[in-house]
């Protein structure tokens, strides 16, 4: 409900509100003049207590009213210098930093030997991860609780947070079988308030000594039994000035309350002054960041809104910008060992493409030229390739891969599971084998004969591309001329892996493929300088796969649509998230469903199951009778996820498909619409939330991995975005992957600022080699 213009002058104005309400009246000053005029008296900030802030405040409010009285051409040169003042004003005013006083403690200490702990507490600590003085200033707020808004009695609304004060008048104690409650009445002369405590006989003896006197209330407005509004179990205190302040809410464990905790770091927050300030004064002053010990101020206990957002910005901007430093200066390492600049015609990769049933898209053609460009650099290239399923990653692999062989080069290509490896492998051997070129496949199933023959023609040269897994990778495998690594669906791997691969050569050119859309804050984080190129365009003739959200009650309707599109000639997918039943939960399994559809639905229909646990020549076995259309539908578990290509297949049924991530999904989807027939998934579930319900919702209304991935990412955080834990995320304190593009970009720009200057930053990049050490080896691999 609308306040109306009586009522807000009698609500009362934080001095950060008024002055940001002023920047917002900059193009009108006769909007600004009444402005200033109308809400000047509603200020009411624990600031004012402070004779120099009300000094400078009442400065302002006469320069801008003045304003009434002169000529036009001097209002407006005042109005230029306005957002000089509220900004000097805010610097000077709401910010402060913590004294530094007494002789610091190292910031290793040991807990129990901080102020104000000693061994007991410091158990109790060590279950929220503070073992250390650095520890607990590090140990930051999850939220915050602004109680400098004091709000009259007369205008309190129900299920409003608030701050309000009032004289106590009277005390009562009544009891309910098992339940106490005090009450006590706050009153300011004409409007009344009920307090109530429950079950707290305790807070008898403690209001008793606040009788008569004013005091300030904190806590949420409710509507009592009989309409009269009320505050249950609230906190009270003697009008005091501290009381108004911005609250730290910090995570707690038992044994230890909000009070203690902000005790033990108040005290103990002046220890700050043992970090070092590393940031340059230019980079401070061109993106108006605070001090550090301004900034750990604000991050504990703010002096306003405008601290706590500008120490958080600081911190971020800091952690971030090490970060990229890092990466970019691993990079520019990389670089100077310098690479090889590849020759090439390419003769073969154009005849491939003249051979090809289709066009390239425009975007192929476009990452294609960014690769070739790379390939014959001086630098070696580290480029990673975004597209979503089925936008033809694999053949701009393929071409890069005959530049590589007419350069005179071995390569290797690895895929995280030995199914994707099988078909990567059939299709560059069918597509590249007639340009004379060698290919060989190295999987874990391999014969040890057959392994020992390609790792001596690896050796000796005689093999010009191996295709394969994690096997790529063992020690007893040696190139002869590796020059360039593929690796497919890089994120199922982590740093280390990739950097073994690499490093069987001497200069190598890497291009990692992704079909699990990254969003760009997330990559940056990840990838460092890794160059992004994305295929952003499907090939013509594919249609986009309609996507159903049916409830479990209705499968039998499914079957029979999936019935219907075998019997026009199309091919089905059956996923289940199990392999075996489980006891614990309450979800379908693939080999009990298998059996349960070859005898029922679908007995008339040739059908397999597929799952990992079978072995890699089974697995073979079956999709290579799946692809041939021997088998009709494919019942099976996640093991079809990746790379899987069928064009005839063109349903997919998902059943518990709230098992299941987003990103999984949309890669399990990719399975069909792989050629030019309309194809459909369909997502089972049970009775689930609505949260489950919504979000499969919105996987259902499209069918762009980007913003299917950028959805991922705000629901589920980065760690279990990713899947898995090897990805080498950042561990930081403050940034937040997600939400902190604006900083990400940023920080980037400062970051190649620096590491193009480097001389004059040789402290700060110092700083950084002591912060990532052994890590920088690995982000040289991105």
């Amino acid at each position: 409900m609308a306040k109306n213009r009586g009522e807000l002058m009698y609500i009362p104005l934080l001095i950060e509100d008024f002055i940001d309400e002023v920047s917002h009246f900059l193009n009108d000053y006769n909007a600004l003049i009444e402005f200033v005029e109308d809400n000047f008296k509603r200020l009411d900030d624990p600031l004012l207590n402070d004779p120099e802030v009300r000094s400078k405040l009442q400065d302002f409010y006469n320069y801008i009213i003045d304003m009434r009285k002169l000529p036009e051409k001097r209002i407006m040169k005042r109005m230029k210098y306005i957002p000089g003042m509220i900004k000097r004003f805010k610097l000077a005013h709401l910010v402060y930093k913590v004294e530094k006083i007494g002789n610091l403690k190292p910031l290793d200490t040991p807990i129990k030997y901080i102020k104000g702990v000693g061994p007991k507490r410091s158990q109790k600590l060590k279950k929220l991860g503070i073992e250390t003085l650095e520890d607990l200033l590090q140990f930051f707020p999850r939220d915050y609780e602004d109680r400098r808004k004091l709000i009259p009695l007369s205008l309190l609304k129900e299920e409003d947070k608030v701050v309000t004060k009032g004289k106590l008048t009277s005390i009562e104690k009544t009891k309910r079988g098992n339940l106490t409650i005090i009450s006590a009445v706050l009153s300011d002369g004409i409007y009344q308030l009920l307090l109530k405590w429950f079950n707290q006989d305790y807070m008898e003896n403690i209001l008793k000594t606040f009788l008569r006197k004013e005091v300030y209330v904190f806590g949420t407005v409710k509507r009592g039994f009989y309409g009269a509004l009320e505050i249950q179990n609230p906190e009270i205190e003697i009008l005091k000035d501290n009381v108004r302040e911005i609250f730290p809410i910090y995570s707690l464990t038992e044994g230890l309350n909000q009070n203690v905790l902000r005790g033990l770091i108040k005290d103990n927050l002046h220890h700050v002054y043992n970090y070092e300030d590393v940031l340059p004064d230019d980079l401070k002053s061109k993106r108006e960041l605070l001090d550090i010990y301004e900034a750990y101020t604000g991050m504990h206990f703010p002096k306003s809104l405008f601290h706590r957002k500008k120490s958080r910005f600081r911190l971020a901007y800091e952690e971030i910008l090490y970060l990229q430093l890092a990466f970019l200066y691993s990079r520019k390492k990389t670089e100077q060992i310098g690479g090889i600049s590849k020759r090439f015609t390419g003769r073969f990769s154009q005849q491939l493409i003249s051979e090809l049933p289709f066009t390239l898209t425009n975007a192929q053609k476009r990452v294609y030229e960014e690769i070739k460009d790379d390939l014959k650099s001086e630098k070696p290239m580290n480029r990673l390739l975004q597209g979503d399923v089925g936008s033809g990653k694999t053949i701009v692999s393929e071409l890069t891969l005959l530049d590589n062989y007419e350069a005179g080069f071995q390569a290797a290509v690895m895929a995280p599971t030995s199914i994707l490896a099988i078909q990567h492998y059939k299709k560059m051997y069918n597509d590249l084998a007639k340009f004379g070129i060698k290919i060989a496949l190295l999987i874990g199933a391999t014969s040890t004969s057959e392994k020992s023959r390609i790792k001596n023609a690896l050796k000796s040269g005689d093999l010009d591309i191996v295709i394969g897994t994690h096997a790529l990778i063992q020690e007893d495998v040696y190139f002869r001329n590796l020059g360039l690594v593929i690796i497919d669906e890089q994120h199922r791997f982590g740093v280390e892996q990739r950097k073994e691969l690499i490093s069987k050569g001497k200069v190598v050119d890497t291009l990692v493929m992704t079909a699990t859309p990254i969003p760009r804050t997330l990559s940056l984080a990840i990838y460092g300088d890794l160059d992004v190129s994305i295929i952003d365009e499907m090939p013509q003739g594919r249609k986009p796969v309609k996507t159903f959200l049916v409830h479990q009650s209705r499968i039998e309707e499914v079957y029979k649509f999936v019935r219907s599109e075998i019997e026009n000639g199309g091919q089905a997918y059956i996923v289940y998230p199990l392999v075996d039943d489980s006891d614990k939960l309450t979800v379908k399994a693939a080999t009990t469903m298998y059996e349960s559809l070859s005898n029922n639905y679908f007995k008339d229909i040739p059908i397999g199951l597929i799952h990992g646990k079978l072995s890699d020549s089974e697995k073979d076995d079956i999709m290579y009778k799946f692809s041939k259309g021997e088998l009709k539908i494919l019942v099976s578990t996640t093991v079809i996820e990746v790379g899987i290509d069928v064009p005839n297949a063109t349903v997919i049924v998902i059943e518990n498909a709230e098992r299941f991530g987003l990103a999984q999904l949309h890669q399990l989807r990719g399975r069909v619409g792989r050629g030019s027939k309309q194809s459909y998934c369909y997502l089972t579930v049970g009775d689930v939330s609505r949260e489950t319900w919504e979000r499969l919702e919105f996987f259902a209304s499209t069918n762009d991995g980007f913003k299917i991935s950028e959805y991922d990412l705000k629901l589920r955080g980065p760690g279990e975005f990713l899947g898995v834990k090897q990805h080498g995320l950042p561990e930081f304190k403050i940034a937040d992957i997600v939400n902190d593009a604006e900083i990400m970009a940023i920080a980037r720009e400062d970051a190649k600022h620096i590491i193009e200057n480097a001389q004059d930053y040789e402290y700060l990049l110092n700083k950084v080699k002591e912060i990532y050490k052994e890590k920088l080896k690995l982000l040289e691999i991105g």
